[in-house]
């Protein structure tokens, strides 16, 4: 039977402002708000970068800096290309694998080219109903590229890092996944990025800033590029943690949303 988590998070004091306090934020990262910034890649060890072979996987590990699953190993459980883009499909493949890195592709606003948007949704899925609170829950999308470099955007990973803008939960960790129900796909927020995966709309995503995830630097008001259309997409992908056997996966069942978010 898996522990309950999720529950505890609600009731613990605001994280210390201290320096050091550092040593807690390693050892518990998601009982505190995610971090804009992005991990280096000197700091991604040798034993992980061999393991880091598709592009995905590279990606999700630079967005996952002070997380649970920063230094993991990385799989990619869901693959809406080869599992199907259907809700049944999507919670089979997801379901008690705990954290979990959303990642998606649109075509750009002129046409040209696809742009990156997700999340990270650290409590995960399990069909059990409800929301799924987190305080260190993020979404986030790919910045534009200027003409100087769009020309080579595939020449170096490793400015990867740069070209992407986290957004924060806001509000406190209510609602940050809003919906985990075995019949609906993705709702980070009950409107930041939701991907329902419902017959006859199977690709279509929408995404509405700034009520429970901030609107950021350049102050958007959508994860795409146009505001307050729906958009469908080009690929889903789902990439989770990998556990040895004897390994408990943190928040792989059900969790007690005590929050008002």
């Amino acid at each position: 039977m898996s522990r309950l988590y999720g529950w505890l998070d609600n009731f613990l004091p605001a994280p210390m402002a201290e320096e050091d306090d550092s040593k807690r934020r390693s050892e518990f990262p998601e009982q505190y708000p995610a971090t804009y910034e992005l991990l280096d890649e000197h700091e991604v060890t040798d034993e992980l970068s061999k393991f880091d072979t598709m592009e995905e996987s590279k990606i999700a590990r630079f967005l996952l800096k002070n997380t649970m699953l920063e230094q993991r190993r990385l799989q990619t459980v869901y693959d809406a290309e080869i599992h199907g883009w259907n809700a049944a499909s999507f919670h089979e493949q997801v379901d008690g694998k705990g954290a979990a890195v959303i990642i998606a592709t649109l075509l750009g606003a002129d046409g040209e080219g696809t742009k990156m948007v997700g999340g990270y949704n650290p409590k995960g899925w399990s069909s059990t109903g409800g929301a799924r609170p987190s305080v260190a829950a993020f979404v986030f999308y790919e910045l534009k590229l200027s003409s100087s470099s769009s020309g080579n955007r595939n020449s170096n990973s490793n400015d990867r890092p740069s070209r992407f803008q986290k957004l924060k939960k806001v509000g406190g960790g209510g609602l940050a996944c809003a919906r985990d129900d075995p019949d609906y796909g993705i709702s980070l927020g009950p409107d930041a990025l939701v991907i329902p995966l419902q017959e006859g709309r199977e690709r279509m995503a929408s995404s509405k800033l700034g009520p429970y995830y901030e609107r950021g630097p350049e102050d958007r008001s959508s994860l795409f590029e146009k505001a307050g259309v729906q958009i469908n997409l080009t690929s889903l992908k789902i990439l989770t943690g990998v556990y040895n056997v004897d390994e408990e996966i943190p928040y792989n069942g059900a969790v007690l949303d005590m929050t008002s978010g």
